[in-house]
């Protein structure tokens, strides 16, 4: 893999097999970052589109103060942030379409059937509640839980303080915590009633 700090170089110095070796590194994240935000295979290829075509436009802008994966993300997350505007959908991120392979991973220890069927209900039932939160939630807890992004880097994505996204972060983590809870508490008083 080459160093993509020169790719980027290339790109700007306008080598257009770098551009497409930036396009074929990161393709697959944009892909999989959009179907998360949007719900939408079709919209989110379009997003992949218009992604690089900023991307191609504004490659002299990258400065490299952040990770150009970070610089790309924010590039990405813009452009899905204005398609849901133009359809002014609620609910962005649903993590119903990703695959169940890659959304449940197996643990490397041997654990039985039910607790993998139990396990993958589970982190099913946490996605699904997170799907429910407002999107100033829910962007956060996606881009850190489910990309690995650190705070400093969701700050500059969505363009707002680190502190604003330790404070969500925290919130998030907050009421979800409450929300399960409610869940397994009402799951556990309906066991309770006679059928």
């Amino acid at each position: 893999m080459q160093d993509i700090q020169k790719v980027v170089r290339q790109c700007q110095d306008g080598h257009l097999d770098a551009f497409a070796t930036l396009f074929s590194r990161y393709q697959n994240h944009v892909y999989d970052l959009a179907c998360t935000i949007l719900r939408d295979d079709k919209a989110a290829e379009d997003v992949v589109q218009d992604t690089f075509l900023a991307i191609f436009q504004n490659i002299d802008g990258f400065k490299g103060e952040s990770a150009f994966g970070t610089w790309l993300t924010a590039i990405a997350v813009k452009q899905c942030r204005m398609r849901l505007r133009k359809r002014k959908a609620r609910q962005i991120l649903s993590l119903e379409q990703l695959s169940p392979r890659r959304l449940f991973r197996l643990s490397s220890r041997e654990d039985n059937v039910a607790d993998i069927v139990h396990g993958r209900q589970r982190r099913q039932d946490l996605w699904d509640t997170v799907d429910q939160f407002d999107e100033r939630l829910r962007l956060p807890l996606i881009l850190r839980y489910r990309y690995g992004h650190s705070c400093s880097d969701i700050a500059m994505i969505l363009e707002k303080r680190v502190s604003t996204i330790y404070q969500q972060l925290h919130e998030g983590r907050r009421l979800l915590e409450q929300k399960l809870q409610q869940r397994d508490s009402s799951a556990a008083v309906a066991a309770e009633l006679p059928g």
